[in-house]
């Protein structure tokens, strides 16, 4: 039996399945997370399907479900987009019965007991590997189901710049159209932002640089204070104010979590893999989007001398 197969008989087998994905959630993970809920929920109306997490101004039109411990005790746990404990939203996946994992990074996981880890980063996102599964399943696909996956799709790759294979990614793309996303309201959301927001980026214009032109900014806890935004609008949400400058072909955003007593590293690229150096760290992501948690700022130096010894050799190969 293939894998996906094997997923979709577990899933047919539960009356209840709880859907997790990481902390601090992108839109993939929102999209991948309330997408495969919303199949579900369409294609196994009598089965009992919830979505739990934290969320952001990074989670579209999602909403989570408040459900006891006691849910969990006969329930199936699927996780979306990430693979690693300290990154899983909601620590209780580990009370259900059983656990699916579906991802697209390249990290192991280090959840105990997984029944099925489905792993395939040749997917640019977690969503493409929901469309896929869909697909393989012949569900049924609403509008509502398909503009979560399509958004996440869109994000993920970068408005399809960063891509694994593109023909998969597009036929996907192709694929999930067919069910009528909302594909203007989602942009109206991707492509506006609150004039707060607008005018307090002004803050984040500035920018330091490393020999070889690595940008970075390090942002305290006061700066998120006077900035009047949440921590992932700082976090990840200004890390792309140093993207775009042809001097610069990789930028990092460095940003002070007091709730976990560490640094929450950014990391960007333009045409360089850096995933292996997020990896050093303990983190993870794309190749040329990804992050860390980094325990201080004396860790942050590191980070940035091995950004900067990876500018140089990106220097020497294209002189």
């Amino acid at each position: 039996m293939n894998i996906k197969k094997e997923i979709l008989k577990t899933i047919e087998s539960y009356e209840t399945i709880i859907i997790h994905r990481h902390a601090r959630p992108d839109m993939d993970a929102i999209g991948s997370q309330v997408g495969l809920s919303t199949l579900l929920k369409e294609n196994y109306p009598s089965k009992n399907i919830y979505v739990v997490g934290d969320l952001n101004d990074m989670s579209y039109k999602a909403t989570m479900d408040n459900i006891s411990n006691e849910i969990y005790d006969d329930a199936l746990a699927i996780i979306t987009d990430v693979a690693v404990t300290h990154m899983i939203s909601d620590e209780r996946y580990a009370l259900a019965k059983e656990r699916i994992i579906i991802d697209h990074h390249t990290n192991e996981t280090n959840v105990e007991d997984v029944k099925i880890f489905y792993r395939d980063d040749s997917f640019a996102s977690a969503c493409e590997m929901i469309i896929d599964l869909a697909k393989s399943a012949k569900y049924d696909i609403s509008s509502e189901a398909a503009t979560y996956l399509y958004g996440g799709m869109v994000t993920d790759t970068g408005r399809f710049m960063f891509l694994k294979e593109a023909t998969k990614t597009f036929k996907l793309a192709a694929y999930i159209t067919k069910f009528n996303p909302n594909i203007k309201d989602f942009y109206n959301y991707i492509y506006t932002e609150p004039l707060k927001k607008r005018k307090v980026k002004n803050m984040f214009s500035h920018f330091e640089l490393t020999k070889h032109n690595v940008a970075y900014r390090k942002n305290t806890h006061q700066t998120i204070l006077d900035s009047g935004l949440d921590f992932q609008s700082v976090s990840r949400g200004m890390v792309n104010q140093m993207a775009g400058i042809k001097e610069v072909p990789i930028w990092a955003n460095f940003t002070e979590d007091i709730e976990k007593d560490a640094i929450i590293g950014e990391f960007r690229a333009r045409g360089i893999t850096i995933v292996d150096i997020a990896k050093k760290y303990g983190g993870g992501g794309h190749n040329e989007a990804c992050g860390a948690t980094l325990q201080n700022w004396d860790e942050v130096e590191k980070i940035l001398k091995d950004l900067d010894e990876r500018a140089k050799e990106h220097e020497k190969n294209i002189r």
